[in-house]
């Protein structure tokens, strides 16, 4: 998981967390403060309807059609026993009968004077899936019973309407939060990555990459550190190739005398054969010296054609393996195949390779020289038939045989 989805899935996890835990006691208000609101607003209709039986003025019909009208504006059913025993109303469930006992009031007159008989305080019960709320109202005309049912359903139903609220806002939370972790995450990232792509650049040769100074200071400390061990490398190498260059450049001066001294001798197959040796070796030189003065960014871009190189090597060194009866076997594509080397580089590679085989192998020694193009890379392979390289003779400057023990390190 990338640093970017740790801070974000830690800061929705912790958000969500919270809200967790928020949720249970917010639950349980919200269904408490839903219940008490729906008890409180039948004990206020049926008390309402109560205040309109305490008048006496009224007939069946009327009464019917009042009470017809609270059903149909409130959420409470409303029934009602009036004197001589008729009940109308809405239909209360099977257990919540009318009884015809009713409470005993303790004022049974108009002590007032305000011609409103008495009416008493709200009676809440819980019933089954319900509550149910009992008023009491007497009048000259008798006394009358009001119930007034509220259903858990529509507790339910505003608790339910409560909660969508209350989820869209912990939805638009989440949503806030992963917003926020998004823009710290890519704040943080986007510097580490782009540190992380200069030190692809460097380690791919590019010595002008540098890292960008931002972020937090941390992360800025880290490029800093990055650009100033850059420019060290670079420095070090520009001495290293400038080192090469001038000891390279200083063996000029001798490779010179030796070139005057071979032109001296009489003409001869001997002494053609040392003129090519010397100029073989002042190619050399001029070559080390190019790549020395060669910008190091250019050099990462010098190709060549493997194949017209392997051709041209293992013709320069057939005539001698074939004086050695050796049977030499080459093994190259016919097409160009193009590789990120230089063509002096390859050539001293595979010349490398080969004098090793030459020198190091017993006369007629079988010699195979195979180049794959590949789809991704291109593989050279030079194979002899002779007791192979021992362990541990690829190690610069290491040698059983009396040489440099450069060759293979070299190549």
């Amino acid at each position: 998981m990338t640093l970017r989805m740790r801070i974000l899935a830690l800061s929705t996890g912790l958000t969500a967390v919270v809200l967790i835990l928020f949720a249970v006691p917010l639950a349980i208000a919200l269904r408490q403060s839903a219940t008490d609101r729906a008890i409180q607003e039948s004990e206020y209709v049926a008390q309402g309807v109560a205040d309109y039986l305490s008048t006496g003025n009224y007939t069946q019909k009327q009464s019917e059609a009042f009470v017809r009208r609270v059903n149909e504006r409130s959420g409470t059913q409303v029934a009602v026993l009036l004197p001589g025993g008729i009940a109308i109303g809405a239909s209360l469930p099977k257990d919540a009968p009318f009884s015809p006992a009713g409470r005993i009031f303790q004022h049974d007159h108009d002590t007032d004077h305000d011609d409103l008989g008495a009416v008493t305080q709200p009676t809440t019960t819980k019933l089954g899936d319900g509550w149910l709320v009992d008023v009491q109202a007497s009048s000259k005309t008798g006394r009358a019973l009001v119930r007034g049912f509220v259903g858990e359903d529509a507790i339910r139903s505003e608790v339910l309407g409560r909660w969508a609220w209350v989820g869209g806002g912990a939805a638009a939370l989440l949503l806030l939060s992963a917003a926020g972790a998004e823009l710290v995450s890519r704040r943080l990232t986007r510097p580490l990555v782009a540190t992380a792509s200069t030190a692809s650049a460097l380690s791919a040769g590019d010595l002008d990459a540098r890292a960008p100074l931002g972020g937090a200071r941390e992360i800025s400390q880290v490029s800093t550190a990055l650009n100033q061990l850059a420019d060290r490398i670079e420095v070090l190498l520009a001495s290293e190739r400038e080192t090469i260059a001038d000891l390279s450049h200083r063996l000029r001066t001798p490779m010179t005398a030796i070139r005057l001294d071979v032109e001296a001798l009489p003409d001869s197959e001997k002494s053609r054969e040392l003129a090519r040796h010397v100029s073989q070796l002042e190619r050399t030189l001029t070559t080390v010296i190019s790549n020395a003065r060669l910008p190091q960014k250019g050099a990462t871009l010098r190709r060549c054609d493997a194949a017209h190189v392997i051709h041209d090597r293992v013709a320069f060194w057939t005539p001698l393996a074939e004086d050695q009866g050796r049977s030499v076997t080459v093994i190259v594509p016919d097409a160009i195949v193009d590789v990120a080397c230089s063509p002096d580089d390859l050539c001293a590679a595979v010349d490398a390779l080969l004098e090793n085989v030459i020198a190091h192998t017993a006369e007629g020694t079988a010699l195979r020289v195979e180049l794959t193009d590949g789809p991704d890379q291109v593989v050279l392979e030079i194979i002899d038939n002779g007791a192979g390289i021992p362990q541990g003779s690829s190690h610069r400057g290491r040698s059983d045989r009396g040489s440099s023990g450069l060759g293979l390190d070299i190549a």
